[in-house]
């Protein structure tokens, strides 16, 4: 027929089409299927029932013809040739009764004209289905051919508008059910594919699919499998691909369900989970891991929420880490800046195997959390010195809490009031201060570099300027902190105020009660103390108790002994620029300790001795009586070096190798392991017995008070030591063994009760070696242990045959197979059970253990902070035994006089000899000196060697001088260098002054003020007036100890206005030689007068900048030299001519003033 023929001929669509179709079919149509309980029969039919109601026919043809894939209409076309139409009623009932046969539980939606007709065929023998298969094919093709409107072809129908108006109410239940089942099929079709690159199979080879969620998943997909079979059988239909269904947490396994619980809860956290006998990241936190630690990330679901670009994954991407390995691990992300979160498994396997919850995933829970400044838990860093990242500066370790209010004014007479709250979890130390700053924010920068904390909680909003300062502070890896640092931020309610002193007071009233009667004094002082905090920093030690509370180290509060006022001026000022500047902690080249102060002066011993030293340095004294009594003793400890008692201090912090002060406050954290304590109580104990005879500072034998007081408290806390360590089996503390930890004698009840339990097993156990040899004719039998398992029994391969069924086997080789008994099973199980609980029961008693130590922590702190004070007098004193140096002599009026002194830092690290040089200032005489000299002549490192000297003498060191007189000085101010601040709008000149009036401001006649190359950043003329007005006003104003550095020559005139000689010019010296005075030599040499000259062309040249450039460089210095000398020669000889008309004196003084200059 010819109209059959343009549909016989396959188009290369369907071609393609059948392709696609074959590959996802599980058996063609042509072979016979599987025998089932319900044969079914793939047709295009199948799941449209009223394909052939002849008022449906066309939607349901455009139904079927816009699912791509679906077995279309046309395919059926292309194989089968059409019949003539007069059989379609014969081919209609047959194909219908073969779907009732197919499909006898379906519930239809609604009934068809011809459902009579159906119901009539249903019970037809289902022999019939090949040949249905066919005929159904043809009616198909038929009826979708008899429809001519619309005329649609296979390829455009499927991109018609899919709300079409001629589709009916109830076409759209019919499409939302087989669309329903399509995607059912789907999602058991790909999950259960067998080929080697099926999804499953995928899963099962990279162990993504364990038992634990084999079971879980198929426990999960039973309830839908049964529903499945309502609407259709277990085969998949012929082709049907379909769109996969959107697996969101629905397909997840329980344990990832309830990680997705807990991250959800903790977003800003980077969690680490407890799986078996791992630990596991998953999501986003696994690549992040994966970047940070160098291990494999396993793709899979990097979100958390349910978002349409990863439905088609059904697992979370992981990474995993050992257990052992877990500490270091921690304390990698804590130091690249993340907030790490430990989730560990609440349950054990044996004790869960015998509770309720058996078949439920293990309970987890949040146990840890930990950023960089609360990581205590670092059991190898007790050990030595932390270095920072790259060489740099050890972190200290403080959180520092900031708040801001009140901004008052604007531009440069803006005004903040800020509150600070800084803690050192690691050691207990608080520090809390309230204080007014101005624009340049200096009061915050020279707190935040004494501190140096590494990470910050800023409570609500702060100005941009405070901003902008945090941000470079802590933004930067290279900055004085030595690493970035963390910043958090917590909402600043308006009624903040008045929730934070309820808060504080609730908080410390709770501690009041716990106390008992003998503290109640102590108690309520603390909290008067407490309750007259500044508004600020009450805010701030309020956010700081809840932020503590998260990490589980809010206890740190209650030891109030140790909080501190920054403000509380019993020390010299030294403010951010001043510890830059001079180098106090860092060295300005590459941000490493080596080459700073700190670095000169630390010979400590023990860690918690060097932290102490810390301090020393950034806070000098001011009281003229402690400051004696300090260097007293450092030169009793320097001058005693090779007698008993100081041998035995020296040995005993040689001995002191970990950090008792970190250690201790682990304990009262209750963080502290096993091994960890055994090796405090006994290094507090050799440190208790060293100088047991002493009982009072009196008995010590030392000259000096202060070595006597800390000598004294060594031996106090020996009586508490030997009480704790009787409790203690050493052997098992070493082993970590928590089961053997405490001596028989001090076992808990539940600890001997579960021990008599395990031990009555393996009794029993050993009584079943009888009954199971009498089961096997074997006189005897033994246990033996194979790969860790235990009470397996041996037979030989021959005696096999007289093993019970009952008898499970675990192992075997070619002669020998190893059997558990059922009773041995039950045994084992049981005594698991025991050794979990005892276990559990060891922990309770131990953590009790840690307690009770906690109680007596201010005496063992009070003692290592003894320690912690001869550790830094003994250093002091091995830097005062170096040739070289000298005991300052102190006095009450203000003056620098150093005979011969020398730079402590830059003589160490020089191969060459330093140059001495003399310093004579005094308030009263001369106070001021204006250095001049050429370029790199040595201006810079003199006027640092005289700080320096002045700041280590109110240390309490010795100086590196051959004599020394010292007045207290409250301050060291300092402007050297040049560099702008691009963060916050201003320039180099900006910074220059900004910097400069605020030492206007802060400076007293008792302040040294260092001003190296004031004005340069500007013209000749502004920079020239600036820098001459701000000398004239802290020498004859401020009356500050000056040392004022310049290349402008003219401001040597200055001192001729100071009658009394409080200004003096001085200049290093150099020499002259070669062609025109071209080779100089410096000489380092601080000597009277100005240095007419800055020799800058001799810089360039060691610069070597190119010969052209100097040549041209050395004809127009000559040119403006010359230009300059006749402009004052005409001036000079006009002021001459008038001096000699009208005899005016003060003319005369210019005249003779010019000439000089001349």
């Amino acid at each position: 027929m010819p109209s059959a023929r343009p549909s016989s001929q396959p188009t290369a669509s369907a071609k393609k089409q059948q392709s696609i179709s074959s590959f996802f079919t599980k058996s063609p149509p042509t072979t016979k299927p599987p025998p089932t309980s319900t044969p079914k029969i793939t047709t295009a039919t199948e799941s449209r029932p009223d394909l052939y109601n002849g008022h449906n026919a066309r939607n349901e043809s455009l139904f079927v013809s816009s699912d791509e894939d679906a077995p279309s209409t046309s395919r059926r076309t292309s194989r089968t040739p059409k019949r003539p139409l007069d059989h379609a009623e014969e081919s209609t009932s047959l194909a219908d009764g073969e779907e009732s046969a197919s499909l006898p539980t379906r519930k239809r939606l609604r009934r068809s004209n011809t459902q009579e007709d159906v119901d009539d065929v249903t019970h037809e023998d289902t022999s019939t289905t090949r040949a249905g298969n066919t005929v159904g094919s043809t009616l198909s093709s038929i009826a979708a051919n008899a429809v001519k409107k619309p005329k649609v072809s296979e390829r455009t129908s499927k991109y018609l508008f899919s709300s079409s108006p001629t589709r009916d109410e109830e076409n759209v239940e019919v499409d939302e059910d087989a669309q329903r089942r399509k995607d059912k099929l789907h999602q058991k079709f790909v999950k259960k594919l067998g080929r080697p690159d099926s999804i499953a199979e995928i899963k099962r080879r990279n162990w993504h699919i364990t038992e634990e969620t084999e079971e879980a998943e198929l426990g999960a997909e039973g309830e839908d499998d049964v529903e499945d079979e309502d609407v259709a059988p277990k085969a998949a239909s012929k082709g049907k691909k379909g769109v996969a269904a959107k697996k969101g947490s629905s397909k997840l396994t329980p344990m990832e369900k309830q990680v997705l619980e807990i991250k959800r809860q903790n977003m800003d956290t980077l969690l680490i989970v407890e799986v078996g006998y791992k630990f596991r990241f998953f999501g986003e936190d696994a690549r992040i891991a994966a970047k940070e630690l160098s291990i494999v990330c396993i793709p899979g679901k990097f979100r958390y929420d349910e978002h349409s670009s990863e439905a088609h994954i059904d697992r979370f991407a992981s990474a995993s880490i050992p257990v052992h390995r877990l500490h270091v691990h921690v304390k990698r992300l804590v130091a690249a800046g993340h907030k790490v979160g430990v989730v560990r498994q609440l349950e054990t396997a044996a004790l869960k195997a015998a509770g309720d919850n058996r078949n439920a995933p293990f309970v987890r829970k949040l146990t840890n959390l930990y950023t960089k400044g609360t990581y205590i838990d670092d059991v190898e860093g007790l050990e030595g010195p932390v270095e920072g990242p790259s060489g740099g500066a050890p972190a200290t370790g403080y959180l520092l809490c900031i708040t801001e209010n009140n901004a008052k004014g604007w531009g440069t007479d803006e005004k903040v009031h800020v509150g600070i709250v800084a803690v050192q979890p690691a050691t207990g130390d608080v520090i809390y201060d309230d204080f007014e700053d101005g624009f340049m924010r200096s009061e915050i920068e020279t707190r935040l570099l004494h501190i140096a904390p590494c990470e910050f909680l800023i409570v609500g909003d702060l100005s941009k300027a405070t901003e902008k300062l945090v941000q470079h502070l802590s933004g930067s890896k290279t900055n004085v902190f030595g690493d970035k640092s963390r910043v958090e931020r917590v909402d600043k309610p308006k009624t903040m105020a008045a929730q934070s002193y309820s808060h504080v007071s609730n908080f410390y009233a709770g501690k009041m009660k716990a106390t008992n009667a003998s503290e109640d004094e102590k108690a309520s002082n603390l909290l008067d103390k407490v309750l007259r905090l500044a508004e600020n920093v009450t805010i701030c030690l309020s956010a700081m108790i809840t932020h503590m509370s998260d990490y589980g180290l809010e206890h740190v509060f209650d030891l109030t002994k140790y909080f501190q006022s920054f403000s509380a001026r019993s020390h010299m000022l030294l403010n951010g620029t001043t510890l830059t500047s001079l180098e106090v902690y860092q060295n300005q080249t590459d941000h490493s300790e080596k080459g700073s102060l700190f670095w000169t002066l630390d010979r400590t011993q023990t860690r918690f001795g060097q932290r102490l030293l810390r301090k020393w340095v950034g806070r000098p004294l001011l009281e003229k009586t402690k400051l004696e009594e300090r260097i007293a003793a450092v030169e009793e400890l320097k001058d005693g070096e090779r007698t008993v008692s100081v041998d035995k201090i020296k040995h005993l912090l040689f001995k002191t190798k970990s950090d008792l002060e970190k250690s201790l406050i682990r304990i009262y954290y209750g963080k502290c392991t096993r091994p960890e304590l055994l090796n405090v109580l006994q290094t507090m104990q050799r440190i208790a017995n060293e100088f047991a005879t002493v009982k009072s500072p009196s008995d010590a034998g030392f000259q000096s008070s202060m070595i006597n007081v800390a000598v004294a408290a060594l031996p106090s806390i020996a009586e508490d030591v030997v009480t704790y360590l009787e409790r203690i089996n050493p052997q098992a503390a070493k082993d970590d063994d928590k089961y053997a930890f405490f001596r028989d004698s001090e076992e808990t009840e539940d600890i001997t009760e579960y021990k008599l339990g395990i031990v009555s097993v393996e009794h029993e156990l050993d009584a079943h070696r009888a009954f199971a040899a009498e089961k096997v004719r074997k006189k005897k039998v033994e246990y033996v242990t194979v790969a860790g398992i235990e009470y397996l029994i041996e037979m030989d391969n021959t005696q096999l045959k007289n093993v019970p069924a009952s008898w499970a086997k675990i192992s075997g080789t070619k002669k020998v197979s190893r059997f558990h008994t059922p009773e041995v099973v039950r045994f084992i199980r049981e005594r698991d059970q025991h050794k979990e609980a005892l276990a559990a029961a060891c922990d309770v008693a131990f953590t009790a253990l840690l307690a009770d130590i906690s109680a007596k922590y201010q005496s063992f702190r009070d003692c290592v902070q003894a320690l912690a004070t001869l550790d830094c007098l003994l250093s002091l004193a091995t830097v005062a035994s170096q040739p070289g140096y000298v005991k300052p002599e102190y006095t009450d009026e203000t003056c620098i006089a150093v005979k011969q002194g020398r730079h402590p830092m830059v003589e160490q690290l020089l191969l060459d000899t330093y140059v001495p040089n003399d310093t004579d200032l005094a308030s009263d005489r001369t106070r001021a000196l204006l250095i001049t000299g050429p370029n790199m002549g040595g201006k810079s490192s003199y006027v640092r060697q005289v700080a320096l000297i002045a700041i280590m003498g109110q240390i309490g060191s010795y100086v590196p001088a051959e004599s020394a007189k010292l007045g207290m000085l409250d301050a060291v101010f300092t402007r050297m260098g040049a560099f702008d601040n691009m963060m916050a709008g201003e320039s180099t000149f900006m910074v220059e002054l900004s910097e400069t009036s605020d030492i206007l401001k802060q400076a007293t006649p008792r302040s040294l003020i260092i001003l190296d190359e004031l004005g340069r950043g500007t013209s000749t003329h502004d920079g020239v007036a600036i820098a001459q007005a701000v000398l004239d006003h802290v020498v004859r104003d401020t009356k500050s100890l000056t040392l004022f550095i310049t290349h402008y020559q003219n401001l040597s005139a200055l001192a001729k206005g100071f009658e009394n000689g409080e200004l003096k010019n001085v200049h290093m010296r150099f020499t002259e030689g070669g062609d025109g005075g071209q080779d100089i030599t410096f000489l380092y040499e601080v000597a009277e007068g100005v240095a007419h000259r800055s020799y800058g062309l001799n810089v360039a040249r060691l610069a070597n900048v190119p010969p052209s450039v100097l040549v041209v460089a050395g004809i127009k210095s000559r040119e403006l030299e010359d230009e300059v000398q006749e402009k004052k020669l005409g001036s000079i000889s006009k002021m001459f001519s008038r001096v000699l008309d009208a005899s005016k004196i003060d003319e005369l003084d210019q005249l003779v003033t010019g000439m000089e200059q001349l």
